[in-house]
């Protein structure tokens, strides 16, 4: 089999598309970040010359190590450098809130997700948190973190603990498979449960086709947790006495029932429904914003535009 070289107009429509999906978020790119993104295998030097070329073109614009399609590179740059900062703050406290969600019963992995794992966060930023739970547990698990979070606005911590995606471990294989999934799952920072981790990232190989090139980190990945402590196994033992399948599956049809009602009530379209709330015995999702959707449609309207 012969290697297919990726020519100049390959890597250039590739280097758009990155920075088109980044500029959704305003958020300009180093080189390093690119290759990493870019949905092109390709050497750095082609990448370089790539970008090279399309600022010749004038169709991505650079502010010092910084690159954009969006002209007020300037702006967004000092925005991002003020948004590391804060997300750099606000990591220390989204690692506490992450081992307080791991002590609870039948969490076997936890990951930050959302801005701060793209290393950008605001003062008023949300702490989310990607969520593994025991195999026929997840509902049951869920139920009593959300308990806990609503004793937290009690002390305006809220924003602390946004847990809006919970799998189990039967359920490792993600069946949504685009860029914005790829995009959150390559960058989630794990805190407990390294085994698992791995694992995920095995069960959802599909996401290196977006990235060829290695997918390029904005936060260092540190020490991951593998504990569990006495008192989780004792809390654990007791509730797999109570018949907990059962209180499982109750537990989530009453979630999804008051869930279902919200979204009639807001008169928005119940074929959104299943991928803002996604609902199944082992995958819980809750983005009433239904960011997803948002993202890949305004992206489709831009990557038309392409060389």
């Amino acid at each position: 089999m012969y290697e297919v070289i990726a020519t100049n107009i390959d890597v250039k429509n590739a280097v758009l598309k990155t920075l088109q999906y980044y500029a959704l978020f305003s958020y300009p790119l180093k080189a390093s970040e690119i290759h990493g993104s870019c949905s092109q295998q390709c050497s750095t030097e082609a990448l370089l010359q790539a970008i090279e070329d399309l600022l010749t073109e004038k169709k991505v614009y650079k502010y010092n190590d910084f690159y954009s399609v969006q002209p007020n590179i300037e702006y967004l740059t000092e925005r991002r450098k003020k948004g590391n900062e804060i997300a750099q703050k606000k990591y220390a406290k989204a690692v506490k809130a992450g081992r307080i969600i791991n002590s609870f019963p039948f969490v076997r992995f936890v990951g930050i997700s959302g801005s701060i794992s793209k290393g950008y966060a605001e003062a008023n930023s949300d702490f989310d948190f990607f969520i593994i739970t025991e195999n026929n547990r997840l509902w049951i698990c869920r139920s009593l973190l959300h308990l806990f979070k609503k004793a937290t606005f009690l002390v305006g911590a809220q924003h602390r603990f946004c847990m809006n995606y919970f799998i189990d471990t039967s359920k490792l294989e993600l069946e949504e498979r685009n860029i914005f999934t790829a995009t959150e799952l390559a960058s989630i920072i794990p805190l407990h449960g390294s085994s698992l981790y791995r694992e995920l990232n095995i069960k959802n190989k599909w996401q290196h086709q977006y990235f060829p090139n290695g997918y390029m980190p904005f936060v260092s990945t540190g020490s991951i947790d593998d504990g569990r402590s006495f008192l989780k196994k004792l809390c654990e033992s007791f509730i797999n006495i109570l018949r907990p399948e059962q209180l499982n599956k109750r537990l989530m049809q009453i979630t999804d029932t008051r869930w279902r009602n919200k979204w009639s009530k807001k008169n928005y379209p119940m074929a959104d429904y299943e991928l803002a709330f996604k609902t199944t015995l082992h995958v819980s999702k809750n983005h009433p914003a239904n960011h997803q959707k948002r993202v890949l449609a305004k992206l489709s309207t831009l990557n038309s535009n392409c060389i």
